[in-house]
């Protein structure tokens, strides 16, 4: 129990020095909910988030269709991996669901993107949990206004310009809007190697990644007589075709192309240039990543990142075009104090604004916000 002294009608420390003589923390059981694209996206934020909130002392359950949850298993963290919730079997797929979990139910359900917000929804109307939904991108903030919102208590986005979606398009008011950046590590930014310049690359081989611009604007280079390595860590459909546009533009051998496989750090630091290709509307952390590493970053304008500040943390190309990726590249290329300047600048950002920690304990916050607001208070005489 906690008390709360009617003469002042707030906490005060008298009051939370009384309640810790009598009560015990709160608990707080979360059943954190995933979907395959929160581990495309976020594969190396994850772990962090998980095993930062077991420092927080947060009790964590992975739910996921991904059997990638096993993955994040460690210590105290248990996961539930269930069939894909899909008609025409939903309602007995989500009722399977609902009954293991009825052994030890969540006081809180977290939705880590919009793939999983139907089924966080479903948990928290089985169990009257609090509900979070973490926003990641453009359309995870259409899901939410499709949504009623008296049935979500808070939602956590990962950007400034998401969270500003929420207030300025949706109405949602600032108080259930919660900026928790996505945390990742940092190593000391080092200087652009000394021998042929190399560009890597990790956005998915699918239509609108900008791979095919990357492709065309190492061409442009090529013509301008810049000799480097393009490395394509990647997959996906369009493979094949991209394949085919580097043969034709004769670049066989200064284009590279690798399927990811495990840690993305170890190529990081054997590169000098990453390369964000795209104007897509979803947070992902391989461009954090790259800053955090010492990497020179290049971007197409963005509108929900808020990391690729140009010519403070990254080159912000001035058109989303070929041209404009293959100028951008070349002023890195020309000038390597600006290089090593993105390089520092980068890492120090990344530290400051999107460390590990941070992320844990914001997430925890929000966690025990929702304790204290479900918690019985008893009244001081």
């Amino acid at each position: 129990m906690f008390a709360v002294d009617i003469r002042c009608g707030r906490w005060c420390d008298a009051c939370v020095a009384d309640s810790e003589k009598n009560s015990s923390p709160l608990a707080v059981n979360v059943a954190l909910c995933l979907d395959g694209d929160v581990f495309d996206r976020f594969g190396a934020v994850l772990r962090h988030l998980v095993v930062g909130l077991v420092d927080q002392a947060v009790q964590v359950r992975l739910v996921s269709s991904d059997a990638r949850i096993e993955s994040l298993k460690l210590g105290p963290v248990q996961s539930v991996l269930h069939p894909r919730v899909v008609w025409p079997v939903r309602v007995r797929r989500t009722e399977q669901l609902i009954e293991t979990l009825a052994s030890d139910p969540p006081t809180i359900t977290h939705a880590l993107s919009g793939g999983s917000y139907a089924i966080a929804l479903e948990i928290a109307d089985a169990f009257d949990t609090d509900v979070a939904l973490q926003v990641t991108s453009v359309a995870d903030c259409d899901r939410i206004a499709q949504l009623d919102a008296s049935r979500v208590g808070v939602c956590i986005a990962m950007s400034e310009p998401l969270a500003d979606i929420l207030t300025t398009q949706l109405g949602m008011p600032s108080e259930r809007i919660v900026l928790v950046r996505p945390g990742v590590r940092t190593t000391a930014g080092g200087d652009p190697g000394q021998g042929k310049p190399t560009v890597l690359c990790t956005a998915p081989f699918e239509p609108g990644s900008g791979v095919d611009k990357l492709i065309k604007a190492a061409h442009i280079l090529h013509k301008r007589e810049h000799d480097l390595l393009l490395f394509l860590l990647g997959e996906g459909p369009k493979e094949s075709t991209l394949r085919r546009l580097t043969r034709d533009r004769g670049l066989d051998t200064r284009v590279i192309f690798a399927h990811p496989t495990g840690d993305l750090v170890q190529a990081m630091r054997s590169a000098d240039i990453f390369v964000h290709p795209s104007e897509d509307t979803a947070l992902s952390a391989d461009g954090l990543q790259a800053m955090g590493n010492g990497m020179a970053v290049v971007s197409f304008p963005n509108a929900v990142c808020d990391h690729y500040r140009h010519e403070e943390t990254a080159l912000v190309t001035a058109h989303a075009t070929a041209e404009s990726l293959a100028d951008s590249i070349e002023r890195l290329l020309a000038d390597r104090a600006l290089a090593q300047r993105l390089s520092t600048s980068g890492v120090e950002y990344v530290r400051t604004h999107h460390a590990w920690s941070g992320m844990a304990e914001r997430t925890a916050a929000t966690y025990r916000q929702f304790a204290l607001n479900r918690a019985t208070f008893s009244m001081k005489e």
